[in-house]
C-alpha cells in the first residue's frame, strides 16, 4: 500500500466523515465545497460537467473583466492540479476496493453557481482528464472499513506498524540488557572486593596477635611477681602501664603495615615471571 500526501487525507477524512454523517451525499462536490481555499475550487468560478468529453471551467465575468486572463490561467493551474490529485486518488481506492463508488446521480455541477452570476466558459482543462472528472463526480462514495482502519492509524501501512512495533520493541530488550549489563558488572566488582576485604582482615589480626604476644607475655609475669610481692605492688602497677602502652604501640604498627603488605601480595606474581 503505498502513502497518502497531506491533501490526500484531508479528502480521505472528509470522505470518511460524510459517510458517518446521516442524510448526507459523499460525493466529490460535497468534499470539495467543504474546505474554503485549501481543497476547495477558487473562488468565483465552478467546473460544468456537460459529458464526458465536455467538461470546463465557468468563470464569472465581472471577475475575469477585473483580474484578466492570467489570473484565469492561474486558476485553471489551481483547478488542475487539484482535480488531478482527487481522480488519481479515488481510481486508486478503487482498484484497491478501498473506496466503492456507485451510481450515476446526474450532477451538473462541481462548486458553487450562483444563479444571479454571468459566467464565461474557459477551455483550459486537459481532454485525458474531462473523463475522469465528469466519472467522479457524478458517482456516490461508499468507505470501506480497512479504509477507516487506515485512518486511524494515522495512514500507516501494516509494514509500517510492523516496523514500529520492532522498534519499540528493540528499545525494551535494550533497556532490559542494560539494566543486566549493569548488575553484572556490580557482581564482578563486588566478587573481586570480597576476597581482598577478606585476606586484609585476616592479615590484621595474624599481625597484631604476632606483635601483642611479648605484651601479653609481660603482663602476664608482671601480675605474677605481684601476688609474690605485695611490698612492690606500686612498681609493678607502673611497669603493667608500660606494657599496655606497649602493647597498643605494637597495634599502630600492624595497622600502618597493612597497606604496604597487600601491596607487596598484588606485586609478586609479576615478581615470578621476571
Amino acid at each position: 500500500m503505498r502513502t497518502f500526501s497531506d491533501l490526500e487525507k484531508t479528502l480521505v477524512r472528509k470522505m470518511i466523515e460524510l459517510d458517518d454523517r446521516s442524510c448526507s451525499l459523499n460525493v466529490l462536490g460535497n468534499i470539495i465545497n467543504s474546505f474554503n481555499g485549501h481543497t476547495g475550487l477558487p473562488e468565483f468560478c465552478y467546473i460544468e460537467l456537460k459529458s464526458e468529453s465536455d467538461v470546463f471551467i465557468q468563470v464569472e465575468s465581472h471577475a475575469l473583466e477585473k483580474n484578466g486572463m492570467d489570473w484565469v490561467r492561474g486558476i485553471d493551474n489551481d483547478i488542475s492540479k487539484k482535480l488531478l490529485t482527487v481522480v488519481a486518488l479515488f481510481q486508486y481506492l478503487e482498484d484497491e476496493k478501498l473506496a466503492y463508488f456507485t451510481g450515476d446521480l446526474g450532477i451538473k455541477n462541481l462548486g458553487v453557481k450562483c444563479d444571479s452570476a454571468e459566467y464565461t466558459r474557459c477551455e483550459f482543462l486537459d481532454d485525458d482528464l474531462k473523463p475522469l472528472i465528469f466519472k467522479y463526480s457524478r458517482k456516490k462514495i461508499f468507505v470501506s472499513e480497512t479504509l477507516r482502519l487506515l485512518a486511524t492509524n494515522g495512514f500507516k501501512t501494516d509494514e509500517e506498524l510492523r516496523h514500529e512495533a520492532e522498534i519499540v520493541s528493540m528499545g525494551k530488550q535494550l533497556n532490559i540488557t542494560r539494566w543486566a549489563l549493569g548488575l553484572t558488572v556490580l557482581g564482578l566488582i563486588i566478587s573481586i572486593m570480597i576476597p581482598t576485604l577478606t585476606i586484609s582482615s585476616v592479615e590484621l589480626k595474624n599481625i597484631e596477635l604476632v606483635n601483642s604476644r611479648p605484651a601479653l607475655a609481660a603482663i602476664e609475669n608482671q601480675l605474677q611477681k605481684m601476688n609474690d610481692n605485695d611490698n612492690s605492688r606500686n612498681a609493678m602497677i607502673e611497669r603493667i602501664e608500660s606494657a599496655i602502652l606497649s602493647l597498643q604501640e605494637s597495634i599502630d604498627r600492624a595497622s600502618s603495615i597493612l597497606p604496604e603488605s597487600h601491596n607487596n601480595k598484588m606485586q609478586t606474581p609479576a615478581d615470578d615471571d621476571d
